[in-house]
């Protein structure tokens, strides 16, 4: 066998059995050893390929190409992700006249998933959606004044999947002492 099928058998033998390997340089290059050697420098390889059950070409020393279909399974083994997850209305810092009532409306990428569900907080208070599907929210009664809210997407285990950026709005209403001027604020 050529010298660099043997390395390669030396290693996933190694990783196999969780052995430690031995590499060193000198003049005539790179050297790996399952023996110690002088000022080598212990390593423990993780699990390769060939530990895994794909065996090499013993006259090239190469691993063989990947059976047709592992990407997409490596591909559906990653764990699902949003990409984003905002509140899109009311927009940031957006002043809202004589608003009684203020509707939240929550978006992730990629649409969500049903068995995850939306938590709502506004101005510090944690509202839970009625319904696992829902991604609107209507406040009411809303007080005159700034607000902030912002939203998460939690899974099936209530940890956060997903967390939007703080939003801050403005609500101005007519004062209660001259309600006919809707420019005069308490």
């Amino acid at each position: 066998m050529r010298s660099s099928t043997l390395l390669l058998l030396l290693i996933a033998t190694n990783a196999m059995a969780g052995a430690a390997t031995y590499r060193w340089t000198d003049a005539d290059g790179v050297h790996y050893s399952d023996q110690p050697h002088t000022g080598a420098e212990k390593i423990y390889l993780g699990q390769t390929q060939a530990a895994a059950g794909v065996t090499l070409d013993s006259a090239s020393g190469a691993m063989p190409a990947p059976a047709a279909g592992s990407t997409a399974r490596r591909r559906s083994e990653q764990p699902f992700q949003y990409s984003s997850c905002a509140v899109v209305q009311p927009a940031d810092d957006q002043v809202l006249e004589g608003a009684d009532t203020v509707t939240v409306a929550v978006e992730p990428h990629p649409s969500k998933r049903s068995n995850d569900h939306t938590v709502l907080h506004y101005d510090g208070t944690e509202i839970e959606a009625a319904t696992a599907d829902q991604l609107d929210f209507h406040v009411t009664p809303i007080e005159r004044g700034t607000h902030t809210v912002s939203a998460e997407l939690r899974d099936s285990n209530n940890r956060v999947v997903c967390r939007s950026a703080l939003v801050t709005f403005h609500v101005r209403q007519p004062s209660v002492l001259a309600p006919a001027n809707p420019t005069r604020h308490r």
